[in-house]
């Protein structure tokens, strides 16, 4: 069997490091001769650094599902529709507010604006960038989320908006962009079925690959919208509920 593994939440507790029981028993599912797969919004550079030493081989699904990479390769790409990130930025300067974005070009967070942001970040006229690939387009509010409705009303049909109660930022990705259809594409790579995944997540990102997996997990902590399309719950918050899902699966 092959695990699909988000982080944020899910694999990693909330001091982004994995319990020692999630640990453990991720050893002891590589042992059984099974596989795991990194399913992430994250980008590549920040995926690395929370890993455990036994999954740094391990492929990785990132930027929601518009990227895979596989020994250090990408094998799957669907960045955003140019036309859709240039009509976005030029949307938000007619709007005559002030917005942080963000757009994620070869691994590199470009921004609009500067703003206090963990992580590196490089300030830049976007507009300058916008015919280049980016997997995600990112609208920031350092002072809490508020009404969007006008934001999300200008989002191409092309467009897919991820919003999630767990952080205050708006994800764009391309429209056919998410982690099932960027798993389905790794496992006809390989020759593999969906119905051979056991997926497990918590949050809005996740909601697509729970469902369509062969057994579909949500942790304790995961948003009403997983848990409603998950074959089980486990009843474990982030902090070792995956080890919590792997025990029962192995038996």
């Amino acid at each position: 069997m092959l695990l699909a593994l988000d982080l944020d939440d899910t694999l990693l507790h909330t001091d982004k490091h994995v319990s020692p029981a999630n640990l453990a028993a991720l050893d002891c599912w590589l042992a059984a001769g099974h596989e795991v797969v990194i399913a992430t919004g994250r980008p590549p550079r920040s995926v690395e650094p929370v890993l455990p030493r036994l999954l740094h081989h391990a492929p990785r699904i990132v930027y929601n599902g518009a990227q895979t990479i596989v020994d250090s390769k990408v094998v799957y790409a669907n960045p955003l529709p140019a036309a859709d990130v240039r009509w976005m930025l030029e949307w938000t300067a007619r709007s005559g507010e002030t917005w942080y974005i963000g757009l994620e070009i070869e691994d590199q967070l470009f921004v609009n604006r500067p703003f206090a942001k963990a992580g590196a970040l490089e300030v830049a006229d976007l507009l300058q960038l916008w015919e280049q690939p980016a997997y995600k387009m990112i609208f920031f509010f350092p002072d809490g989320r508020g009404d969007i409705a006008d934001l999300m009303a200008a989002v191409p049909p092309t467009t897919r908006t991820l919003v999630t109660p767990k952080f205050s930022i708006v994800q764009l990705c391309a429209y056919d962009a998410d982690k099932s259809t960027a798993l389905l594409q790794l496992l006809q790579q390989r020759g593999q079925s969906i119905a051979d995944v056991v997926a497990i997540g918590d949050d809005i990102n996740d909601i697509e690959m729970v469902r369509a997996s062969g057994i579909g997990v949500a942790v304790e902590n995961a948003l009403p919208d997983v848990k409603a399309v998950a074959d089980w719950v486990v009843p474990c918050n982030d902090a070792d509920g995956v080890a919590h899902a792997i025990h029962r699966l192995l038996g």
